[in-house]
Protein backbone atom coordinates (compact mmCIF):
# COMPACT_ATOMS: atom_id res chain seq x y z
CA UNK A 1 0.00 0.00 0.00
CA UNK A 2 3.12 2.47 1.23
CA UNK A 3 4.62 1.68 -2.44
CA UNK A 4 1.63 2.60 -4.58
CA UNK A 5 1.49 5.93 -2.47
CA UNK A 6 4.95 6.34 -2.75
CA UNK A 7 4.91 5.28 -6.72
CA UNK A 8 2.30 8.29 -6.86
CA UNK A 9 3.95 11.01 -5.24
CA UNK A 10 6.88 10.35 -7.66
CA UNK A 11 4.58 10.43 -10.63
CA UNK A 12 3.32 13.94 -9.01
CA UNK A 13 6.90 15.60 -8.46
CA UNK A 14 8.40 14.48 -11.32
CA UNK A 15 5.80 15.55 -13.70
CA UNK A 16 5.75 19.35 -11.57
CA UNK A 17 9.41 19.32 -12.82
CA UNK A 18 10.50 17.45 -15.82
CA UNK A 19 8.06 19.04 -18.14
CA UNK A 20 10.12 22.21 -17.98
CA UNK A 21 12.98 20.78 -19.55
CA UNK A 22 11.10 19.94 -22.92
CA UNK A 23 10.12 23.30 -23.50
CA UNK A 24 12.50 23.79 -26.18
CA UNK A 25 12.47 20.33 -27.82
CA UNK A 26 8.16 20.62 -27.42
CA UNK A 27 8.51 24.36 -29.02
CA UNK A 28 10.59 23.32 -32.31
CA UNK A 29 8.12 20.66 -33.25
CA UNK A 30 4.93 21.72 -32.63
CA UNK A 31 5.22 25.54 -32.96
CA UNK A 32 2.67 27.84 -31.67
CA UNK A 33 5.66 28.97 -28.75
CA UNK A 34 3.38 31.43 -27.66
CA UNK A 35 1.30 28.99 -25.64
CA UNK A 36 4.87 26.98 -24.71
CA UNK A 37 4.13 28.60 -20.81
CA UNK A 38 0.85 27.28 -21.02
CA UNK A 39 2.49 23.60 -21.09
CA UNK A 40 3.85 24.00 -17.39
CA UNK A 41 1.20 26.90 -16.00
CA UNK A 42 -2.51 24.68 -17.12
CA UNK A 43 -1.06 21.74 -15.17
CA UNK A 44 -0.11 23.43 -12.21
CA UNK A 45 -3.70 25.11 -12.10
CA UNK A 46 -5.48 21.94 -12.93
CA UNK A 47 -3.68 20.40 -10.13
CA UNK A 48 -4.37 22.82 -7.27
CA UNK A 49 -8.27 22.52 -8.42
CA UNK A 50 -8.06 18.84 -8.69
CA UNK A 51 -6.45 18.70 -4.57
CA UNK A 52 -9.61 20.49 -3.63
CA UNK A 53 -12.10 18.60 -5.42
CA UNK A 54 -10.76 14.86 -4.47
CA UNK A 55 -11.39 15.77 -1.18
CA UNK A 56 -15.21 15.40 -0.74
CA UNK A 57 -14.91 12.49 -3.40
CA UNK A 58 -12.65 10.51 -0.99
CA UNK A 59 -14.57 11.36 2.02
CA UNK A 60 -17.77 10.28 0.71
CA UNK A 61 -16.65 7.17 -2.28
CA UNK A 62 -13.57 6.07 -0.46
CA UNK A 63 -9.64 6.02 -0.98
CA UNK A 64 -9.72 3.11 -2.82
CA UNK A 65 -12.54 4.16 -5.29
CA UNK A 66 -10.44 7.43 -5.91
CA UNK A 67 -6.84 5.86 -6.63
CA UNK A 68 -8.14 3.51 -9.41
CA UNK A 69 -10.29 6.22 -11.25
CA UNK A 70 -7.15 8.97 -10.76
CA UNK A 71 -4.73 6.47 -11.72
CA UNK A 72 -6.15 5.16 -15.08
CA UNK A 73 -7.20 8.70 -15.62
CA UNK A 74 -3.65 9.75 -15.12
CA UNK A 75 -2.17 7.27 -17.54
CA UNK A 76 -4.94 7.99 -20.23
CA UNK A 77 -3.81 11.84 -19.89
CA UNK A 78 0.06 10.56 -20.30
CA UNK A 79 -0.83 8.83 -23.38
CA UNK A 80 -2.53 12.08 -24.87
CA UNK A 81 0.19 14.75 -24.18
CA UNK A 82 2.85 11.55 -25.47
CA UNK A 83 0.77 11.30 -29.05
CA UNK A 84 -0.43 15.31 -28.94
CA UNK A 85 -0.01 16.85 -32.65
CA UNK A 86 -0.58 20.34 -31.79
CA UNK A 87 0.61 22.61 -29.13
CA UNK A 88 -3.32 23.42 -28.97
CA UNK A 89 -4.21 19.43 -27.96
CA UNK A 90 -1.01 19.62 -25.43
CA UNK A 91 -1.96 22.10 -23.57
CA UNK A 92 -5.45 20.49 -22.83
CA UNK A 93 -3.67 17.15 -22.31
CA UNK A 94 -1.84 19.07 -19.85
CA UNK A 95 -4.91 20.29 -18.22
CA UNK A 96 -5.96 16.16 -17.71
CA UNK A 97 -3.08 15.47 -16.39
CA UNK A 98 -2.93 18.32 -13.70
CA UNK A 99 -6.51 17.35 -12.43
CA UNK A 100 -4.79 13.57 -12.23
CA UNK A 101 -1.41 14.79 -10.62
CA UNK A 102 -3.82 16.78 -7.88
CA UNK A 103 -6.11 14.08 -7.52
CA UNK A 104 -2.99 11.50 -7.04
CA UNK A 105 -1.46 13.97 -4.38
CA UNK A 106 -4.86 14.53 -2.79
CA UNK A 107 -5.86 11.01 -2.05
CA UNK A 108 -1.87 9.77 -1.01
CA UNK A 109 -1.94 12.48 1.58
CA UNK A 110 -5.57 11.50 2.66
CA UNK A 111 -4.62 7.45 2.55
CA UNK A 112 -1.69 8.29 4.54
CA UNK A 113 -4.12 9.85 7.37
CA UNK A 114 -6.68 6.92 6.82
CA UNK A 115 -4.19 4.22 6.77
CA UNK A 116 -1.71 5.01 9.69
CA UNK A 117 -1.40 6.56 13.62
CA UNK A 118 0.75 8.66 15.32
CA UNK A 119 3.73 6.69 15.57
CA UNK A 120 3.67 5.56 11.87
CA UNK A 121 2.80 8.51 10.26
CA UNK A 122 5.52 10.84 10.29
CA UNK A 123 7.66 8.02 8.79
CA UNK A 124 5.58 7.38 6.08
CA UNK A 125 5.86 11.27 5.44
CA UNK A 126 9.62 11.09 5.85
CA UNK A 127 9.62 8.93 2.93
CA UNK A 128 7.15 11.14 1.10
CA UNK A 129 9.65 13.87 1.48
CA UNK A 130 13.07 11.59 0.43
CA UNK A 131 10.87 10.82 -2.64
CA UNK A 132 9.98 14.51 -3.63
CA UNK A 133 13.52 15.14 -3.00
CA UNK A 134 14.96 12.74 -5.02
CA UNK A 135 12.81 13.27 -8.01
CA UNK A 136 13.75 16.94 -7.73
CA UNK A 137 17.36 16.20 -8.44
CA UNK A 138 16.52 12.88 -10.84
CA UNK A 139 13.15 14.38 -12.55
CA UNK A 140 14.79 17.08 -14.30
CA UNK A 141 18.06 15.21 -14.98
CA UNK A 142 15.96 12.03 -16.41
CA UNK A 143 13.86 13.90 -18.45
CA UNK A 144 16.77 15.72 -20.29
CA UNK A 145 18.17 12.27 -20.94
CA UNK A 146 15.16 11.08 -22.52
CA UNK A 147 14.56 14.15 -25.23
CA UNK A 148 18.06 14.23 -25.63
CA UNK A 149 18.09 10.14 -26.60
CA UNK A 150 14.51 9.25 -27.70
CA UNK A 151 12.61 13.48 -27.87
CA UNK A 152 10.57 14.97 -25.74
CA UNK A 153 7.56 12.33 -26.61
CA UNK A 154 9.36 10.20 -24.24
CA UNK A 155 9.28 12.42 -21.22
CA UNK A 156 5.42 11.83 -20.58
CA UNK A 157 5.62 8.11 -22.04
CA UNK A 158 7.68 7.34 -19.32
CA UNK A 159 4.65 8.05 -17.26
CA UNK A 160 2.66 5.00 -18.65
CA UNK A 161 4.50 1.87 -16.86
CA UNK A 162 4.84 3.47 -13.04
CA UNK A 163 1.13 4.31 -13.20
CA UNK A 164 0.74 0.28 -14.33
CA UNK A 165 3.15 -0.82 -11.79
CA UNK A 166 1.42 1.71 -8.67
CA UNK A 167 -1.98 1.12 -10.02
CA UNK A 168 -1.01 -2.59 -10.34
CA UNK A 169 0.37 -2.45 -6.37
CA UNK A 170 -2.50 -0.27 -4.96
CA UNK A 171 -5.91 -1.30 -7.08
CA UNK A 172 -6.84 -3.16 -3.71
CA UNK A 173 -5.02 -2.10 -1.18
CA UNK A 174 -6.01 1.26 -0.15
CA UNK A 175 -9.36 1.92 2.19
CA UNK A 176 -12.28 1.25 0.10
CA UNK A 177 -14.95 2.22 2.79
CA UNK A 178 -16.26 5.58 2.62
CA UNK A 179 -16.26 7.20 5.71
CA UNK A 180 -19.24 9.64 4.80
CA UNK A 181 -22.64 9.80 2.93
CA UNK A 182 -21.82 10.37 -0.81
CA UNK A 183 -22.11 14.33 -1.80
CA UNK A 184 -23.39 16.02 -5.25
CA UNK A 185 -19.79 17.95 -6.01
CA UNK A 186 -20.28 21.82 -5.11
CA UNK A 187 -19.71 23.09 -8.89
CA UNK A 188 -20.44 26.39 -7.93
CA UNK A 189 -18.05 26.46 -5.08
CA UNK A 190 -14.92 24.46 -7.22
CA UNK A 191 -15.80 27.58 -9.73
CA UNK A 192 -15.14 30.13 -7.17
CA UNK A 193 -11.69 28.34 -5.91
CA UNK A 194 -10.39 28.03 -8.86
CA UNK A 195 -10.88 31.54 -9.73
CA UNK A 196 -9.33 32.63 -6.95
CA UNK A 197 -6.49 29.81 -7.80
CA UNK A 198 -6.26 31.13 -11.57
CA UNK A 199 -6.04 34.61 -10.34
CA UNK A 200 -3.19 33.93 -7.66
CA UNK A 201 -1.03 32.02 -10.44
CA UNK A 202 -1.24 34.82 -12.83
CA UNK A 203 -0.42 37.61 -10.20
CA UNK A 204 2.74 34.68 -10.03
CA UNK A 205 3.28 34.06 -13.41
CA UNK A 206 3.42 37.88 -14.98
CA UNK A 207 4.53 40.38 -12.04
CA UNK A 208 3.30 43.64 -13.70
CA UNK A 209 1.11 46.20 -12.41
CA UNK A 210 -1.81 44.48 -13.19
CA UNK A 211 -0.80 41.41 -11.03
CA UNK A 212 -2.59 44.10 -8.09
CA UNK A 213 -6.08 43.87 -9.70
CA UNK A 214 -5.58 39.51 -9.97
CA UNK A 215 -4.77 39.50 -6.24
CA UNK A 216 -7.54 41.98 -5.48
CA UNK A 217 -9.87 39.56 -8.03
CA UNK A 218 -8.37 36.92 -5.76
CA UNK A 219 -9.60 38.88 -2.59
CA UNK A 220 -12.86 39.51 -3.80
CA UNK A 221 -13.52 35.53 -5.32
CA UNK A 222 -12.34 34.05 -1.72
CA UNK A 223 -14.62 36.44 0.17
CA UNK A 224 -17.65 35.43 -2.48
CA UNK A 225 -16.51 31.74 -1.85
CA UNK A 226 -16.91 32.15 2.07
CA UNK A 227 -20.42 33.50 1.64
CA UNK A 228 -21.67 30.54 -0.89
CA UNK A 229 -19.71 28.14 1.80
CA UNK A 230 -21.48 29.32 4.60
CA UNK A 231 -25.11 29.17 3.17
CA UNK A 232 -24.61 25.42 1.29
CA UNK A 233 -25.21 22.13 2.66
CA UNK A 234 -21.96 20.27 1.39
CA UNK A 235 -19.48 22.92 0.05
CA UNK A 236 -16.13 21.89 -1.60
CA UNK A 237 -14.22 23.06 1.49
CA UNK A 238 -15.89 23.67 4.83
CA UNK A 239 -14.98 27.27 6.19
CA UNK A 240 -14.85 25.63 9.63
CA UNK A 241 -11.68 23.55 7.94
CA UNK A 242 -10.21 26.39 7.41
CA UNK A 243 -10.56 29.25 9.73
CA UNK A 244 -11.89 26.47 12.84
CA UNK A 245 -10.05 26.68 16.21
CA UNK A 246 -8.72 23.38 15.41
CA UNK A 247 -7.15 24.32 12.50
CA UNK A 248 -6.20 27.84 11.31
CA UNK A 249 -3.29 28.05 12.79
CA UNK A 250 -1.81 25.11 11.88
CA UNK A 251 -2.56 26.31 8.21
CA UNK A 252 -1.59 29.30 8.91
CA UNK A 253 1.81 28.39 9.96
CA UNK A 254 2.52 26.06 7.30
CA UNK A 255 1.08 28.69 4.47
CA UNK A 256 3.57 31.49 5.52
CA UNK A 257 6.80 28.93 6.45
CA UNK A 258 6.44 27.43 2.36
CA UNK A 259 5.73 31.39 1.07
CA UNK A 260 8.95 32.11 2.82
CA UNK A 261 10.99 29.18 1.68
CA UNK A 262 9.59 29.60 -2.05
CA UNK A 263 9.76 33.39 -1.91
CA UNK A 264 13.97 32.71 -0.99
CA UNK A 265 14.34 30.31 -2.79
CA UNK A 266 12.83 31.01 -6.44
CA UNK A 267 14.98 33.46 -8.12
CA UNK A 268 17.76 32.03 -6.59
CA UNK A 269 19.00 30.77 -9.89
CA UNK A 270 18.34 33.92 -11.62
CA UNK A 271 20.95 35.51 -8.46
CA UNK A 272 23.53 33.11 -9.09
CA UNK A 273 23.36 33.56 -12.76
CA UNK A 274 23.06 37.30 -13.23
CA UNK A 275 24.83 38.64 -10.04
CA UNK A 276 27.59 35.46 -9.24
CA UNK A 277 28.42 34.63 -13.24
CA UNK A 278 27.16 31.24 -12.77
CA UNK A 279 26.62 28.86 -15.35
CA UNK A 280 22.65 27.71 -16.45
CA UNK A 281 23.61 24.46 -15.80
CA UNK A 282 24.59 25.39 -12.24
CA UNK A 283 22.13 27.92 -11.34
CA UNK A 284 19.63 25.95 -11.64
CA UNK A 285 21.05 22.94 -9.44
CA UNK A 286 21.35 25.65 -6.69
CA UNK A 287 17.85 24.70 -5.97
CA UNK A 288 18.71 21.50 -4.62
CA UNK A 289 20.20 22.64 -1.41
CA UNK A 290 16.97 23.55 0.32
CA UNK A 291 15.48 20.01 -1.65
CA UNK A 292 18.14 18.60 0.44
CA UNK A 293 17.37 20.13 4.05
CA UNK A 294 14.02 19.70 3.11
CA UNK A 295 14.32 15.81 2.92
CA UNK A 296 17.03 15.45 5.85
CA UNK A 297 14.70 17.45 8.49
CA UNK A 298 11.63 15.48 7.68
CA UNK A 299 13.51 12.71 8.80
CA UNK A 300 14.70 14.58 11.54
CA UNK A 301 11.79 15.52 12.37
CA UNK A 302 10.23 12.42 12.47
CA UNK A 303 12.35 11.09 14.90
CA UNK A 304 12.11 14.16 17.08
CA UNK A 305 8.15 13.72 17.30
CA UNK A 306 9.12 10.59 18.95
CA UNK A 307 10.43 12.87 22.23
CA UNK A 308 8.40 16.53 21.72
CA UNK A 309 5.06 17.22 20.49
CA UNK A 310 4.37 18.24 16.80
CA UNK A 311 3.79 21.69 17.90
CA UNK A 312 7.44 22.18 19.41
CA UNK A 313 8.14 20.69 16.02
CA UNK A 314 6.60 23.06 14.37
CA UNK A 315 8.02 26.41 16.49
CA UNK A 316 11.54 24.88 16.21
CA UNK A 317 11.34 24.68 12.49
CA UNK A 318 9.47 28.06 11.84
CA UNK A 319 12.20 29.39 14.59
CA UNK A 320 14.80 27.73 12.30
CA UNK A 321 13.49 29.18 9.06
CA UNK A 322 12.76 32.55 10.25
CA UNK A 323 16.52 32.97 11.07
CA UNK A 324 17.95 31.36 8.19
CA UNK A 325 16.07 33.77 5.94
CA UNK A 326 16.88 36.74 7.82
CA UNK A 327 20.33 35.68 7.60
CA UNK A 328 20.53 35.03 3.93
CA UNK A 329 18.99 38.54 3.28
CA UNK A 330 22.04 39.77 4.90
CA UNK A 331 24.39 37.75 3.92
CA UNK A 332 23.35 38.73 0.05
CA UNK A 333 23.40 42.18 0.97
CA UNK A 334 26.79 41.97 2.27
CA UNK A 335 28.06 39.50 -0.73
CA UNK A 336 29.15 36.86 1.41
CA UNK A 337 30.73 33.94 -0.41
CA UNK A 338 28.25 31.47 -2.47
CA UNK A 339 28.79 28.46 -0.16
CA UNK A 340 27.95 30.59 2.76
CA UNK A 341 24.48 31.29 0.82
CA UNK A 342 23.75 27.81 -0.58
CA UNK A 343 24.24 26.85 3.52
CA UNK A 344 21.34 29.35 4.24
CA UNK A 345 19.18 27.73 1.70
CA UNK A 346 19.68 24.25 3.56
CA UNK A 347 18.87 25.53 6.41
CA UNK A 348 15.69 27.23 4.82
CA UNK A 349 14.52 23.69 3.74
CA UNK A 350 15.63 21.84 7.02
CA UNK A 351 12.66 24.67 8.22
CA UNK A 352 10.56 23.71 5.86
CA UNK A 353 11.02 20.13 5.94
CA UNK A 354 10.13 20.01 9.68
CA UNK A 355 7.00 22.29 9.78
CA UNK A 356 5.48 20.42 6.24
CA UNK A 357 6.15 17.10 8.08
CA UNK A 358 5.06 17.98 11.48
CA UNK A 359 2.03 19.90 10.46
CA UNK A 360 0.37 16.87 8.14
CA UNK A 361 0.98 14.65 11.00
CA UNK A 362 -1.05 16.64 13.84
CA UNK A 363 -3.72 17.10 11.08
CA UNK A 364 -4.33 14.43 10.04
CA UNK A 365 -4.03 13.54 14.32
CA UNK A 366 -6.82 15.77 14.74
CA UNK A 367 -9.19 15.01 12.33
CA UNK A 368 -11.95 12.47 12.17
CA UNK A 369 -11.96 10.03 9.49
CA UNK A 370 -15.15 10.99 8.31
CA UNK A 371 -13.74 14.60 7.40
CA UNK A 372 -10.25 13.58 6.57
CA UNK A 373 -10.39 14.06 2.98
CA UNK A 374 -11.82 17.92 2.83
CA UNK A 375 -9.19 18.84 5.88
CA UNK A 376 -6.12 16.90 3.99
CA UNK A 377 -7.13 18.97 0.62
CA UNK A 378 -8.03 22.09 2.33
CA UNK A 379 -4.43 21.92 4.04
CA UNK A 380 -2.85 21.29 0.77
CA UNK A 381 -4.44 24.14 -0.76
CA UNK A 382 -3.55 26.60 1.42
CA UNK A 383 0.25 25.23 1.11
CA UNK A 384 0.14 25.92 -2.62
CA UNK A 385 -1.62 29.37 -1.92
CA UNK A 386 1.86 29.34 0.47
CA UNK A 387 4.10 28.70 -2.61
CA UNK A 388 1.88 30.84 -5.02
CA UNK A 389 2.13 33.93 -2.66
CA UNK A 390 5.56 33.52 -1.40
CA UNK A 391 6.81 33.77 -5.61
CA UNK A 392 4.23 36.80 -6.35
CA UNK A 393 5.75 38.41 -2.79
CA UNK A 394 9.54 37.91 -3.82
CA UNK A 395 9.12 38.85 -8.23
CA UNK A 396 7.06 42.05 -7.27
CA UNK A 397 9.98 42.88 -4.48
CA UNK A 398 12.72 42.37 -6.97
CA UNK A 399 11.54 43.40 -10.05
CA UNK A 400 10.14 46.57 -8.40
CA UNK A 401 13.74 47.34 -7.02
CA UNK A 402 15.39 46.76 -10.38
CA UNK A 403 13.01 48.87 -11.91
CA UNK A 404 13.69 51.88 -9.34
CA UNK A 405 17.42 51.29 -9.62
CA UNK A 406 17.66 50.81 -13.56
CA UNK A 407 14.45 51.33 -15.09
CA UNK A 408 15.14 48.20 -17.18
CA UNK A 409 13.04 45.26 -15.94
CA UNK A 410 13.44 43.60 -19.28
CA UNK A 411 17.19 43.15 -18.89
CA UNK A 412 16.90 41.16 -15.43
CA UNK A 413 14.09 39.45 -17.17
CA UNK A 414 15.84 37.67 -20.26
CA UNK A 415 18.06 35.72 -18.14
CA UNK A 416 14.80 33.46 -17.29
CA UNK A 417 14.08 33.06 -20.80
CA UNK A 418 17.27 33.35 -22.81
CA UNK A 419 20.41 31.43 -22.36
CA UNK A 420 22.52 34.05 -24.10
CA UNK A 421 21.46 36.87 -22.25
CA UNK A 422 23.93 38.64 -20.46
CA UNK A 423 23.78 42.21 -17.80
CA UNK A 424 25.59 45.13 -18.25
CA UNK A 425 27.53 46.60 -14.33
CA UNK A 426 24.54 48.72 -13.59
CA UNK A 427 22.05 45.78 -14.01
CA UNK A 428 24.36 42.93 -12.17
CA UNK A 429 24.66 46.04 -9.21
CA UNK A 430 20.67 46.04 -9.20
CA UNK A 431 19.48 42.48 -9.37
CA UNK A 432 22.18 42.38 -6.27
CA UNK A 433 20.39 44.59 -4.67
CA UNK A 434 16.85 43.43 -5.36
CA UNK A 435 17.54 40.45 -4.16
CA UNK A 436 18.48 40.96 -1.03
CA UNK A 437 15.12 43.07 -0.93
CA UNK A 438 13.20 39.76 -2.15
CA UNK A 439 15.00 37.94 0.51
CA UNK A 440 13.92 40.57 3.05
CA UNK A 441 10.36 40.10 2.24
CA UNK A 442 10.92 36.57 2.60
CA UNK A 443 11.77 36.29 5.71
CA UNK A 444 9.47 38.94 6.91
CA UNK A 445 6.39 36.34 5.68
CA UNK A 446 8.79 33.66 7.63
CA UNK A 447 8.89 35.54 10.68
CA UNK A 448 4.90 36.39 10.78
CA UNK A 449 4.67 32.22 10.97
CA UNK A 450 6.45 32.46 14.20
CA UNK A 451 3.29 34.18 16.44
CA UNK A 452 0.89 31.52 15.01
CA UNK A 453 3.72 28.50 15.96
CA UNK A 454 3.17 29.81 19.20
CA UNK A 455 -0.37 30.25 19.61
CA UNK A 456 -0.10 25.82 18.60
CA UNK A 457 2.44 25.18 21.27
CA UNK A 458 -0.06 27.69 23.96
CA UNK A 459 -3.09 25.08 22.10
CA UNK A 460 -1.23 21.82 23.40
CA UNK A 461 -0.40 23.19 27.11
CA UNK A 462 -4.05 23.97 27.25
CA UNK A 463 -5.56 20.74 25.67
CA UNK A 464 -2.92 18.42 25.68
CA UNK A 465 -5.34 15.41 24.90
CA UNK A 466 -5.97 17.00 21.26
CA UNK A 467 -2.66 17.11 19.93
Amino acid sequence: MVLALLAGVALVSYNNLAATAALPDIGDDLGSVALLPWVITVELLAASIAVLAVGPFIDGSGASRTFRITIVGFAVASLLCTVAPTMELLVVARVLQGLGTGALLGTAITSVGLISDDRIRPQIYAMVSSIWGAMSIAGPALAAGLVSVLGWRAVFAVNLPVAVVAGAVGWRRLPDRAAAAPERLDRRGLLLASVVTAALLGATSWVEWWSLGLLALAAAMTAAYVRHARSHPAPVVRVIHVAGARWRSLHTTSGLVLAGGTGAAVFLPLYLRGARGASTAAAAFSVVWLSLGWVSSSWGASKLQERVSSQTVILLGASVESVAALGLALAVAARAPVPVVLAGFYLVGCGIGSVAMAGLNLLQHRAEDREMGRVSAAHQFIRSLGFTYGAAVAGLVLFAVVDWRIGNVEAVRDLLSRRDATLTLAAVEALESAYAWALAAAAALSILSLPTAVALVRSRERSPSVG
